[in-house]
């Protein structure tokens, strides 16, 4: 039997080693608040050949980790955008990377999703980094009045506190919070075992740069889209491919699957000179899945709660999710450390936490936060590239196409939704994204 029960002090079990369970290690350390990482792979990094794309908001809340310059080194920022059609015409040059920039200090930001997941990981001081265990599938958890149990295949429990559940979209920890829910009353409304509902699948890969760095185009069709990014050594593509009707259903796609998919595309433009099908013999790596979207209802039951993927679901045309999972961890350890402190003997009893999760996921719920916003705008963007309907195709391509109007919706739509972000208040630093807009949050210097 295992445990991080230590001296009786307040505990956090994080399910999931992921990039935003390892955001929650950073943010609790700081915090001084006791936690252990339960992490399901033999590994922590994985490369898995995915992209994600950091916007300055996050970037923020890294330099407070003490990791920002070594994010930079490493990531590529989108300088160039175009938007293609099928046939290769360029019909959009846009103004989005650039006017993010002048807002905000920096524009997005594609990463190699296991290089980001390294440097977040290499950024945590030895005493964080021996919390974290893999090999740690979890298979059941308990809660009682002063705690939880979390049980893994193993055999391993570890006690604590609390549990987050931080494992992603097929979250373990979601599923057995449900299931203690409903076995507390079997009557009582809940989300349904899958929650979130795909509508599009997704075909993403990395492979060696065919073109200029620091690019994020996109090729638009009717049911077909492609989002492009390139960094000076490798490159992405998400390839977008409607449904034939929406499902629920998890999917395990076979190399098969996935090159039929491939060929369906092979000749649409990535850039003016290349295509899918010139990059395809070289892939470093390729997978395929649902496109899942939506929002969980239920955040958190007792001493359980959610964030990030585990809880809400963005299509990935806009990059937001992991921003509004970083999000999720800064608000909730921002509470933690309140209430834990508030408590006479440093441990809140479970009706004071229970209010936390609620206020917490009301809170990201609300206008205060850009959760529903970037929710909205990132479906939205995948509607529009794909040409859902004719609304969408005209938008996409004729109304939204000038350059003004980009950079309107911009100032008004995007940016507005970027300075709602949250700051860890407890930890002390400079800014270090300026630009012509300033935060609603400032960091405590």
């Amino acid at each position: 039997m295992s445990t991080n029960d230590k001296d009786g002090c307040f505990n956090v079990i994080v399910v999931g080693g992921g990039p935003i369970g390892l955001t929650a290690a950073h943010a609790l350390h700081l915090a001084g608040i006791n936690f252990v990482i339960l992490e399901r792979r033999p590994a922590i990094v994985e490369d898995k050949g995915a992209s994600l794309v950091v916007y300055p908001h996050t970037f923020r809340v890294m330099h407070q980790f003490g990791i920002l310059e070594a994010l930079l080194s490493v990531g590529s920022e989108l300088h160039h955008h175009l938007s293609f059609t099928a046939d290769g015409h360029a019909f959009k040059e846009g103004t989005r990377y650039e006017r993010v920039r002048e807002n905000h200090g920096y524009g997005p930001i594609a990463f190699h999703r296991s290089e980001l997941v390294e440097v977040i990981y290499n950024g945590l001081p030895t005493i964080a980094k021996e919390k974290i265990f893999t090999n740690k599938k979890v298979v059941d958890i308990e809660i009682n009045n002063t705690g939880v149990n979390v049980t893994c295949t193993d055999g391993s429990v570890y006690k604590g506190s609390i549990v987050i559940g931080a494992d992603g979209v097929h979250s373990k920890t979601r599923h057995l919070m449900r299931d203690l829910a409903l076995k507390d009353d079997p009557f009582r409304s809940w989300d349904p075992e899958e929650p979130f509902v795909a509508t599009y699948k997704l075909l993403f890969g990395a492979f060696p740069t065919p073109s200029e760095s620091n690019l994020g185009y996109d090729t638009q069709s009717w049911d077909k889209s492609i989002a492009y990014f390139s960094s000076l050594e490798r490159s992405w593509f998400f390839l977008y491919k409607k449904l034939t009707k929406p499902t629920r259903e998890r999917m395990d796609y076979t190399d098969q699957d996935i090159q039929a998919v491939a060929k369906e595309f092979a000749e649409y433009p990535l850039t003016q000179a290349v295509k899918v099908k010139d990059v395809w013999p070289h892939m470093l790596g390729a997978g395929m899945t649902n496109l899942e979207e939506g929002i969980v209802r239920h955040w958190s039951l007792g001493r359980i709660v959610l964030v990030g993927d585990a809880c809400h679901k963005f299509t990935t045309h806009l990059g937001l999710g992991f921003n509004n999972g970083v999000q999720d961890v800064v608000m909730l350890c921002n509470s933690l450390r309140e209430v834990i402190r508030a408590a006479s003997n440093g441990n809140p009893d479970t009706s004071n936490l229970t209010q936390l999760f609620k206020n917490y996921e009301a809170v990201r719920k609300s206008p205060a936060s850009s959760l529903m916003a970037d929710f909205a705008h990132s479906g939205h963007e995948t509607r529009m590239h794909t040409w859902a309907n004719k609304l969408q195709y005209i938008i996409s391509r004729y109304l939204i196409a000038p350059k003004f109007v980009e950079n309107i919706v911009v100032d008004f739509v995007i940016s507005p939704e970027l300075q709602k972000g949250l700051v860890l208040d407890y930890v002390q630093k400079n800014e270090p994204m300026k630009g012509k807009l300033s935060w609603l949050h400032p960091m405590r210097a």
